[in-house]
């Protein structure tokens, strides 16, 4: 009689972080390109100077983005306590003129 055994299997748990990878990229690109230029060059000042620049303006982006999505969001709000102000006045309108004879 033969006996059916649990099958066994090697499994490794993975884990792919995809920013700590990306980071690790863009740190080692830089480090080659600052190994090249001397520092205090003209060369060194002018990529210093395109980063900050590069820097800045995704700080703007990304805060033109937030002031859009805030007023945005103010916007649906008083659109939403409009409409709920006159819906309650209608109401209120239907039930004054509603009177019981007796």
């Amino acid at each position: 009689m033969k006996v059916n055994r649990n099958k066994q299997f090697d499994y490794t748990p993975r884990y792919y972080d995809e920013r700590k990878e990306r980071l690790e990229k863009l740190k080692s690109k830089y480090e080659a390109e600052d190994a090249n230029y001397v520092e205090g060059s003209a060369e060194h000042r002018a990529r210093m100077k395109e980063r900050m620049a590069s820097s800045w303006n995704l700080q703007t982006v990304h805060s033109t983005k937030s002031r859009a999505a805030n007023i945005r969001l103010i916007i649906i709000l008083a659109a939403l306590l409009l409409g709920t102000y006159l819906l309650l006045n209608y109401i209120d309108l239907f039930s004054s003129e509603v009177t019981i004879i007796e």
